[in-house]
């Protein structure tokens, strides 16, 4: 009974909890329910509180598999998929996520990391990055290849039209960019493989989870592997004086309400900046370009340590209420299961794999070359080259409880995927 009384669901204990959860039923299917941020936000904060707390207490599912943020996801889709929630709710769920509360949680995440950590830090481990992600898209290729002769498919098939497609910087690439650059080849309208290419995508980022919960698992039984989510590796005596400064001075102010505050203001003004820069180079998208403005104003020291901290309780606070809110709305708005269904194939499955193998290889060795811990090297890198970008790496890093990483994801996921779109471009002709 004590630990019954000790259980929290979205923050609340059952006695609070199970009467939220019971009056929100009822105004489900009354139809009653707010069809606005009042009635979407009280279900994604309830069911997705749920569907967490499942998730993360399942056995085996819950330690080995990323439970806690997998429940949430397909939970969400088969709320959907099997019409458990009425239409109205659905489109509801669709238009919130739809409509910015994605890059307000990314933002939050991205200069809150960016902002709190140790700025002769972060100048040391963005240096490193490029080659990095450079050489986890080399094997990513050449692993494709091994696929396709394991297979014994065109090498065609297995690199162009099931791998290479999810490594191209997120949903975007996946949806448009890639598909652009083959209809010039191809002459097929972008839509012949723009669904395909978003369903594999979905298949790769699952399968990120599932790599990024073992390689935590990994790093619990190989302390020595890992930096807990410090890419740069360190010995003893200078972790620990890199650990004192890698959080900002903590400045006296009035409450943690204004902290909040402020971080809150700050993410998304960078938003903005983002979205002007991607309006003169549309090639990055504005979560990239928010992340590489707050990379250069804390490299060159800009912007006050009191408001750096700011950020740092903004993203905090953020990870803390409403990450479950925000992948519940993923699986409910994103998500279809059906669509996954029909392209999970043993072949393809086979092809995800070895593509994410070679992804994690090659940010291994060239992130121990650059003095990496090797199991963020590759969470951070190696598992965000080939997802679907801001929401997979929120998946990912949630699940191997590396959240900190999230800049180095983003940069490996979009500048990334930039990269990948050139090396298609080249790659190509060699195959037709």
């Amino acid at each position: 009974m004590k630990k019954f009384a000790e259980i929290r669901i979205s923050h609340l204990p059952l006695y609070l909890y199970l009467p939220m959860l019971v009056a929100l039923l009822v105004a489900i299917y009354t139809g009653s329910l707010n069809q606005d941020v009042v009635g979407t936000f009280t279900l994604l904060f309830l069911l997705g509180g749920l569907f967490f707390y499942v998730g993360g207490i399942i056995p085996i599912v819950g330690k080995w598999l990323g439970g806690a943020v997998l429940l949430p996801l397909f939970g969400g889709a088969a709320l959907v998929y099997y019409h458990v929630l009425p239409k109205y709710v659905v489109h509801s769920v669709t238009t919130m996520m739809n409509s910015g509360f994605i890059h307000i949680f990314l933002s939050a995440v991205i200069v809150g990391a960016i902002l709190s950590m140790n700025r002769k830090t972060l100048l040391s481990v963005s240096l490193r990055v490029l080659p990095c992600i450079i050489g986890a898209q080399v094997f990513v290729i050449a692993f494709l290849y091994l696929s396709a002769l394991l297979l014994h498919i065109k090498p065609l098939e297995a690199i162009f039209m099931v791998g290479l497609p999810n490594y191209a910087g997120g949903s975007t690439g996946a949806l448009v960019a890639v598909p652009t650059i083959y209809s010039g080849f191809f002459h097929h309208a972008i839509g012949h493989w723009a669904g395909k290419f978003l369903v594999l995508l979905n298949i790769s980022n699952v399968l990120c989870v599932f790599f990024a919960s073992l390689l935590n698992q990994l790093g619990k039984k190989k302390p020595q592997w890992t930096g807990n989510g410090q890419l740069l590796k360190t010995t003893h005596g200078t972790k620990k004086k890199l650990e004192a400064s890698d959080h900002v001075e903590k400045v006296s102010i009035k409450s943690a309400i204004l902290d909040i505050g402020q971080g809150f203001l700050l993410s998304i003004f960078f938003l903005v900046v983002g979205s002007i820069l991607e309006h003169f180079v549309p090639q990055l998208n504005l979560i990239a370009w928010c992340a590489i403005v707050v990379i250069v104003i804390k490299a060159f020291g800009w912007l006050d340590d009191h408001f750096c901290h700011a950020a740092g309780e903004w993203q905090s606070f953020v990870i803390t209420h409403f990450l479950p809110v925000l992948i519940t709305g993923i699986g409910i708005s994103s998500l279809n299961l059906g669509a996954v269904a029909s392209y999970l194939s043993i072949s393809n499955l086979f092809i995800l794999v070895m593509a994410l193998i070679g992804a994690m290889l090659g940010s291994l060795i060239i992130g121990r070359l650059v003095g990496f811990n090797p199991i963020d090297a590759m969470i951070g890198i190696g598992l965000q080259v080939g997802n679907l970008g801001g929401t997979g790496a929120i998946t990912t890093l949630q699940t191997s409880d590396r959240m900190s990483l999230m800049p180095f994801a983003t940069i490996a996921n979009r500048i990334g995927g930039a990269i990948m779109l050139i090396e298609i471009s080249f790659l190509l002709p060699l195959f037709l």
